[in-house]
């Protein structure tokens, strides 16, 4: 029989360098997950440690299932906030917000409910930060990032659309200004099409994990325009036509 993954250590040592702003060269030997199952068992662990999930994030995978990471509540901020900067700073990505108007409840009814969501579920322009628990996360396996919640720091939810029938995804003119300089990148555009079958997959996911979609979560699908390093600037504005504007304060 093969001993049992002790997720509860990993997330001790995670949990220990969110609260002390001391990163990880690497989780030791015994502890690094060596499975998306072990990661997912760290991420549920942490989130025993933070409090309730507030949503997710997921992208997927053009040759394998989509990897994800529940949110907690936590770390979710509203547009205008001002938040303080780690040590270890952040890089932001322009992204879209899925918000669920009720809850998905069962395994056959994610399916369902995703494909009327354009008809009644709002969406969001949002931000994502990302700030490792690690020293530098791309010289690890991909298993360690993904148990330290895909190295989620934040989502900041802007402001609503909640008629956008008419909204092409694929062509959304996303800007972005740090400290008023425009910050010239292509944008990463997926159309819903794309993107509803990988809000079915997490919908399912979710389910198996205890952690069913619920009213008020919001599920961010991957990167628009970034990730941008953050740096020493301390204004972001995030615009989108149809959306308004998302603004967020830093203070290092």
């Amino acid at each position: 029989m093969s001993p049992i993954y002790p997720a509860q250590e990993a997330a001790d040592l995670l949990m220990r360098s969110r609260i002390d702003g001391h990163p990880l060269a690497a989780l030791p030997d015994h502890l690094a997950p060596d499975t998306l199952a072990q990661a997912y068992a760290v991420q549920d662990a942490t989130l025993e440690r933070l409090g309730p999930s507030g949503g997710w994030k997921v992208a997927a995978k053009p040759e394998s299932e989509p990897r994800c990471a529940v949110i907690p509540a936590c770390n979710f901020y509203q547009s205008g906030a001002l938040i303080p900067v780690p040590d270890a700073g952040f890089d932001v990505e322009v992204e879209v917000a899925f918000v669920f108007a009720r809850d998905l409840v069962g395994r056959d009814t994610p399916m369902r409910r995703m494909r009327s969501q354009k008809r009644s579920d709002p969406i969001h322009l949002a931000i994502e930060l990302i700030s490792s628990r690690f020293v530098d996360r791309k010289k690890l396996s991909p298993f360690s990032p993904i148990a330290d919640l895909q190295s989620n720091a934040g989502v900041i939810l802007g402001p609503e659309m909640a008629d956008w029938r008419d909204l092409p995804l694929e062509a959304l003119q996303l800007t972005l200004d740090l400290d008023r300089e425009r910050i010239g990148l292509p944008v990463k555009n997926a159309s819903f099409a794309a993107t509803l079958p990988v809000l079915v997959w997490l919908a399912n996911h979710a389910v198996a994990r205890g952690h069913g979609l619920k009213r008020g979560d919001a599920v961010i699908t991957g990167a628009r325009i970034g990730p941008v390093s953050l740096g020493a600037r301390s204004r972001m504005v995030a615009s989108c036509d149809g959306f308004g504007d998302l603004l967020a304060e830093f203070q290092h």
